[in-house]
C-alpha cells in the first residue's frame, strides 16, 4: 500500500469518525429540543388542569376535561382522560389515540401510548377524597416524523459529505508527497556510474528539505568510497602489474635457452623475491579490504602499549645490529589500551621497520610510550633522513611512496598502520624532528579507570 493510499485511509478513519459522532450529536440535540417543548407543554398543561379539578370539584372536571380535547395548539389530535383505581371517570378527544399503560405510583411522569404515537402527561392527585389520575396527550407524529426526516437527511448528507472529503484528503495527500515524487525522480536519474549529480533543495519544504539534505550527505559519501574504491582498484593493479611482469620476464628468459644450474638458481631466488613482495603486497591488500569491512572491527582486550612496544623492540633488534642502529626504548608511565593485540602489534612493527629501513648506519632510533589526559601516546623517532614536507600530507596515502625513495614497500604499510589506529578510536600522525629524522606519534584512548568514558567512547 502506497503511503497517499495510507495517508487516506488514516484521514477516512478519523473522518467518519467524526462525522458520525457529529452526526449523532445533531440528532439527539434535535431530539431532545423536540421532545422538550412537547413535553413542557403538556406537562404545564397537565398540572395546570389538575389543580383546577383539585379546586373546583368532581361537578366541574367534565367541562374542563372536554375543553381541554377540544385545543388544538399542541396538536390537531387530542386524547384527555381522568381514571380512578376502577377505571375512567372521563374520556374525551380522539378516539382512535393509542393510550399509555395503566398509571403507576409516579405523581408526575411522561409516557408514550402504547403505538408510540401519543405522549402523554400523568397527574397522580386526590379529588373528593380519593386517587386520580389525569391523562392529557397529545399526537406527536409531527416530532416524530421531524426527527425521521433529519435522520434521514443525515444519513443522505454525511456519506456524500464523506466521500468528498475523502476525494480532497486523497487530492491533498498527493499534493504532500509531490516533493517526494519529485526526490524519487531525482534520485532515479542518478546512475550508478555518476555519483555527482544532487538533489535540489527548497527551503520552503521543511522536513522534506531536511529529507534532501541528509540523502545528499550519503550520496557524498557513497561517492567518496565509491572514488575511493576506484583509485584502489586502480592503484592496486598498477602495483602488482610491475612485479607481475618482472616475474614473468625473469622466468621467460630463465627458461627461454639452456643454462647452468646457477644460474637457474639465481632466477627462482629472484622469483621468490619478487613472490615474497607479491604475498606481502596481497596480504596488506586483503587486511585493508578487511578493515574497510565489517569484519575489520578488532577483538578488543587491554593491551599494555609499552610492554608490547618492547617486545617488538626486541624482536627488530637484530635487524637493527646488523646496521649498527641504536634501537632504545625510553621508560615512561604504564599505558594500557582496549585494542587488537595483533593488530597493535602489526603497526608498532611497521613504524619501526621503516624507521631501520630509513636510518642510516650508525644511527638511533628511539621507542617511548606516554600518557597524556586520557591518551596513550606512543612515539617512534629517529634521525635519518626525515620526511620532505611536500610529501608529509601524503605518506598515508595507500600506494604512495616518495620520489627520494620510490623502490621501499609496496606503499600500503603506512596507510594499513592509519587505517588500523583508525578503527581503534586513535589517531597516527607524522612529522620531522627539529634536530632531523622522522617522528610517528601514535595515541589511543586509556581503558583504565581514569580513561573509562574516552573508552566507551571508541568503543560506540
Amino acid at each position: 500500500m502506497t503511503i497517499r493510499l495510507r495517508l487516506t485511509l488514516y484521514w477516512a478513519v478519523v473522518l467518519a469518525a467524526a462525522l458520525a459522532a457529529a452526526g449523532a450529536i445533531v440528532l439527539m440535540l434535535f431530539a431532545r429540543l423536540e421532545w422538550s417543548e412537547l413535553d413542557g407543554a403538556l406537562a404545564e398543561e397537565a398540572d395546570t388542569t389538575a389543580a383546577a379539578i383539585a379546586r373546583i370539584g368532581p361537578a366541574g372536571a367534565i367541562p374542563i376535561l372536554r375543553h381541554l380535547s377540544r385545543e388544538r395548539d399542541l396538536s390537531a389530535r387530542r386524547r384527555v382522560r381522568l381514571l380512578d383505581a376502577g377505571g375512567a371517570l372521563a374520556d374525551f378527544g380522539d378516539p382512535d389515540a393509542d393510550l399509555p399503560a395503566a398509571p403507576g405510583p409516579a405523581a408526575r411522569a411522561l409516557v408514550n401510548g402504547a403505538r408510540r404515537r401519543f405522549r402523554y402527561a400523568v397527574r397522580r392527585f386526590t379529588l373528593a377524597g380519593r386517587t386520580v389520575w389525569l391523562e392529557d396527550g397529545a399526537d406527536a407524529t409531527a416530532a416524530r416524523a421531524s426527527i425521521a426526516r433529519l435522520r434521514a437527511s443525515l444519513l443522505l448528507i454525511l456519506p456524500l459529505l464523506f466521500a468528498g472529503c475523502a476525494l480532497g484528503g486523497y487530492w491533498l495527500a498527493g499534493r504532500a508527497l509531490e516533493p517526494i515524487k519529485q526526490l524519487r525522480a531525482a534520485l532515479g536519474a542518478i546512475g550508478p556510474h555518476d555519483l555527482s549529480g544532487r538533489l535540489a533543495i527548497r527551503a520552503d519544504n521543511g522536513e522534506i528539505a531536511r529529507l534532501a539534505e541528509a540523502i545528499n550527505e550519503l550520496l557524498e559519501r557513497v561517492a567518496t568510497a565509491s572514488r575511493r574504491e576506484r583509485r584502489f582498484i586502480a592503484d592496486a593493479a598498477h602495483e602488482l602489474r610491475t612485479p607481475l611482469a618482472v616475474l614473468r620476464t625473469g622466468l621467460e628468459v630463465a627458461l627461454g635457452r639452456d643454462r647452468a644450474a646457477a644460474a637457474y638458481a639465481g632466477a627462482l631466488r629472484a622469483a621468490l623475491e619478487a613472490t615474497i613482495g607479491l604475498c606481502a603486497m596481497a596480504d596488506d591488500l586483503l587486511e585493508l579490504a578487511r578493515l574497510d569491512s565489517a569484519a575489520g572491527a578488532p577483538v578488543r582486550g587491554p593491551v599494555e602499549l609499552g610492554k608490547l612496544a618492547g617486545e617488538v623492540v626486541a624482536t627488530l633488534t637484530p635487524l637493527a645490529g646488523a646496521r649498527r642502529l641504536t634501537c632504545a626504548t625510553e621508560p615512561g608511565a604504564a599505558a594500557i589500551v582496549a585494542a587488537d593485540r595483533d593488530q597493535l602489534r602489526r603497526v608498532i612493527v611497521n613504524l619501526l621497520d621503516n624507521a631501520v629501513k630509513f636510518t642510516p648506519d650508525d644511527g638511533a632510533i628511539a621507542v617511548g610510550v606516554t600518557r597524556r589526559g586520557d591518551r596513550a601516546v606512543l612515539i617512534v623517532s629517529d634521525d635519518g633522513v626525515g620526511i620532505p614536507e611536500s610529501e608529509l600530507p601524503r605518506v598515508f596515502d595507500r600506494f604512495y611512496r616518495g620520489r627520494a625513495r620510490p623502490a621501499a614497500g609496496g606503499g600500503l604499510g603506512l596507510s594499513l598502520c592509519r587505517e588500523i589506529v583508525n578503527h581503534h578510536g586513535g589517531e597516527l600522525t607524522a612529522a620531522n624532528n627539529p634536530a632531523g629524522g622522522a617522528r610517528f606519534v601514535l595515541t589511543l584512548p586509556l581503558s583504565d579507570g581514569r580513561a573509562r568514558r574516552a573508552d566507551a567512547a571508541a568503543e560506540a
